[in-house]
């Protein structure tokens, strides 16, 4: 079973999580949209629209306006959860030196490591807790929420509370050189047993490939649509809409006009 979970696995994830993804991006493009949803006010130029881009993915900005004990959990969760994940890549790439880089010692760059480690994996859990509860205890969210809602954030807290114990209890957690080794030897196409043998890392992988292959097809997959969403939502205003039926685009928008008008041979 760990052959299979630490040298077949990892492929098997990878490749269903491209196709996954691949698949949804293509239905979401190919999708017509036949009539303009821009939000009002209409941005104006690219810039306008960067600028809500930014708002949006950063600050999560609508949800802080609308929904502010929903942004209490949210933001900080998805703060620490791109650390972590950016931690994982950057701390086990570097072995813990990464900080070196910026003028720290080995010693004290190894301590910020583990330290940052340890808070953003804290506060992502408490994010994650936050969440459950909240689709728990509040009825109108609870009325809004189905199993596979609780599934998942079962599921990620079940990872997040791994991890966190890996770290804050040393004897049961993983050296950065031989975690390194590991996943080099699958980015070869060589996969190596995992080293030491840590049921608790062993663990640890497997929930994070089955949440991996899972993501494409659950609304996980909002880490790729919102940029599809906020393109639609709050692209510059444009008449007629890209996708509307029998209606020669090009043509309307050179008279400069929305739709065309009765009789025009532009309607197929």
């Amino acid at each position: 079973m760990t052959y299979f979970i630490a040298q077949i696995l990892p492929y098997i994830t990878v490749t269903v999580f491209i196709i996954g993804v691949i698949y949804r991006l293509w239905r979401w493009a190919a999708s017509r949209i036949v009539h303009n949803i821009t939000l009002s006010p209409f941005p104006q130029t690219k810039t306008e629209v960067a600028a809500i881009y930014l708002r949006e993915i950063v600050l999560f900005n609508n949800v802080f306006k609308f929904d502010r004990p929903l942004w209490v959990g949210a933001w900080p969760m998805h703060i620490a959860l791109l650390n972590v994940i950016g931690g994982h890549v950057v701390g086990f790439y570097f072995l813990g030196k990464q900080f070196v880089y910026l003028g720290a010692s080995e010693a004290l760059s190894t301590y910020l490591s583990n330290l940052l480690g340890t808070v953003f994996g804290i506060i992502l859990l408490a994010g994650l807790l936050y969440l459950l509860y909240r689709r728990i205890a509040i009825d109108k969210v609870r009325q809004v929420s189905n199993p596979s809602d609780y599934l998942m954030l079962l599921l990620l807290i079940s990872i997040v509370s791994l991890g966190n114990f890996m770290r804050l209890v040393p004897e049961y957690g993983m050296h950065y050189e031989p975690v390194r080794e590991y996943f080099t030897t699958l980015i070869l196409f060589q996969p190596a047993a995992i080293p030491e043998g840590n049921p608790f890392f062993i663990l640890h992988l497997l929930l994070a490939q089955i949440l991996i292959m899972i993501l494409p097809f659950s609304k996980l997959m909002h880490l790729f649509g919102m940029f599809g969403m906020r393109w639609i939502e709050n692209r510059i205003y444009k008449e007629p809409a890209p996708g509307l039926p029998n209606v020669d685009v090009a043509a309307a928008r050179a008279r400069g006009t929305g739709l065309p008008s009765a009789g025009s041979t532009d309607v197929a």
